[in-house]
């Protein structure tokens, strides 16, 4: 039976996960071999309108002698806007915290209205922030103004993200012509996820943050889609703790910390159990004692019960003291006066 519900959950895991669209960055076509940048597509199918773009080992086989740079534009059907996420992120910086490699993001759509028709052309908006570093969605190592600004907005941008209204975001991933390291390891994953304006739940899509709703089915599904603090769509997963590092902010989250109290828990219930064996062990008898004085008299008060042999020996040799205090009569017996009968007589 257990076997049985272990399958149906892979099955539905499995499905959940089929909802996505996978590019994978070397074969896929994601990056252009000429100058003219190379365009992704979200269907407009709601079950298919995020889509997942990460490496697969491509960056470990990188010879570096020369820079990588990649570019392409993900764009969304019927006026749907995008979000983009880095999921998990693992790009070098120097010894000065600047990013050797990086991903960044820009808005690159604009729109000319001819008549009735809407002609959109890219345009060449400023990129954003360079992103580099160690760091996953769920325990984003960024700085805290992502998440602990002062308003205390959770519906707030977090860093690792991007936010496109408009439904087309160019993306450019680069890397620096510096060898990789045996030690260095070089990935990423994005998730480019359409979503529509909303005030709430509306049929097959679910409230996501600042009045945005992404499909019901990408909630909590082990993905982060929202670009905000507040996680909603898994549940939450806002950093508690921050800890300072040299080069970025590590964070962590209430699920670690339940994760490690748990374990620290276990480990200590281990080793009572064990320091109980060890002292029932070596100190059981006197345990015993303590609880119950009457029923082992002490050692010193016990005396050695007589053998057959040794009881003929006993009643022959009388004791010590019986010996002399038979000696004491008879002395005592010599030193008494006469008695009266031998004085007088009787006639």
């Amino acid at each position: 039976m257990s076997s049985l519900a272990y399958a149906l959950l892979v099955v539905l895991c499995l499905g959940r996960t089929m909802a996505y669209v996978e590019r994978i960055l070397e074969n896929d076509g994601v990056c252009s071999l000429n100058f003219i940048t190379s365009t992704v597509n979200l269907s407009g199918r709601e079950d298919q309108s995020a889509m997942v773009i990460r490496d697969n080992q491509y960056f470990q086989k990188w010879s570096s002698k020369h820079e990588f740079s990649c570019r392409f534009t993900v764009t969304s059907s019927l006026g749907l806007g995008i979000f983009a996420v880095i999921q998990h992120l693992s790009f070098r910086r120097n010894a000065q915290g600047q990013c050797i490699d990086y991903i960044q993001f820009r808005h690159a759509e604009k729109t000319i209205s001819l008549l009735d028709l809407n002609i959109k052309f890219k345009s060449s908006e400023s990129w954003s922030e360079k992103m580099c570093g160690k760091f996953n969605a769920f325990e984003a190592n960024v700085d805290s103004e992502s998440y602990q600004g002062s308003d205390g907005n959770d519906d707030k941008e977090i860093k690792n993200s991007f936010i496109d209204h408009k439904g087309m975001i160019e993306v450019k991933i680069f890397l620096g012509n510096k060898t990789v390291e045996s030690n260095e390891e070089l990935k990423f994953e994005i998730v480019f996820t359409a979503f529509q304006e909303c005030k709430y739940d509306n049929g097959h899509w679910k409230y996501c943050g600042r009045k945005t709703c992404i499909f019901k089915d990408f909630f909590n599904d082990g993905k982060l889609n929202c670009p905000y603090k507040s996680c909603k769509d898994e549940n939450g997963c806002r950093q508690d703790i921050a800890v300072l590092n040299s080069n970025y902010m590590s964070t962590t989250t209430l699920g670690t910390k339940v994760v490690a109290a748990t374990v620290a828990c276990l480990v200590t219930m281990i080793l009572v159990f064990i320091a109980f064996l060890w002292i029932f062990r070596h100190c059981g008898p006197v345990f015993c004692c303590m609880g119950n004085p009457n029923s082992h008299p002490h050692s010193s008060e016990m005396q050695p019960v007589p053998r057959l042999d040794t009881m003929g020996v006993v009643a022959t040799a009388p004791p010590d003291f019986m010996v002399a205090s038979g000696t004491e009569v008879r002395t005592a017996d010599k030193d008494l006066p006469p008695s009266y009968e031998s004085l007088f007589p009787s006639k």
